[in-house]
């Protein structure tokens, strides 16, 4: 049996949780090797690239978060039905990425990691907006349940998780864009997925 171990930080999401929702959704063993956040300078140069999440696999090691989460999308058959539909998959997971950089560079995504507090919910519901506007028009074209045809993806957890997350933040986040928290919800009312998230013990963002 292949022995998984995935390094990340203690008590935050980040990163790390699209990776954790497709290991719950397809019931793959791992072990879990958390580095409290304090300690973090003590064991930078020991990961490739000085960065977290790493996957080990039976010693080897793959490093970057998008690259461990499709390691496991393919082996569950979650990146689409042909090339097309996974090419789409990826673009989909490319939003969040430059969701992530826009609340960067915003000065907005390490205050809601920290959940301080001085994050402004206007500010990024406004960051935000243009891409709950995009998702929202796609997903009023489709049926509703699924980005990328009509089966599930990797990019359904991703998107689902992440904007899930950022509505901790801003809880009327997506207070003008229903068929976005439905497909939110519904991603997240999946048995195994709503089973994972109420046992996590994630204290951050």
């Amino acid at each position: 049996m292949v022995a998984y171990k995935l390094h990340y930080f203690e008590g935050i999401g980040g990163r790390a949780e699209l990776i954790r929702f497709l290991l719950a959704y397809g019931e793959i063993p791992y072990e879990e090797v958390l580095i409290p956040m304090q300690e973090w300078p003590n064991h930078k140069a020991n990961y490739p690239n000085g960065q977290v999440p790493v996957l080990e696999v039976d010693g080897k090691v793959l490093t970057q978060s998008l690259a461990i989460a499709r390691y496991f999308a393919k082996k569950l058959d979650l990146t689409g039905r042909d090339d097309w539909e996974a090419a789409q998959a990826d673009a989909f997971i490319g939003i969040i990425e430059d969701t992530i950089i826009v609340l960067k560079n915003k000065d907005l995504l390490m205050k809601m990691v920290m959940g301080n507090g001085n994050a402004s919910a206007a500010e990024i519901t406004e960051a935000l907006t243009p891409f709950l506007e995009r998702l929202e028009k796609h997903l009023q074209g489709t049926n509703g349940l699924n980005l990328v045809g009509n089966k599930l993806t990797w990019a359904d957890f991703g998107v689902a998780d992440w904007f899930k997350r950022y509505s901790i933040s801003v809880p009327a986040l997506f207070d003008s864009f229903p068929a976005t928290k439905k497909f939110v919800d519904n991603v997240h009312e999946l048995p195994k997925i709503k089973e994972y998230v109420a046992k996590r013990t994630i204290k951050f963002f």
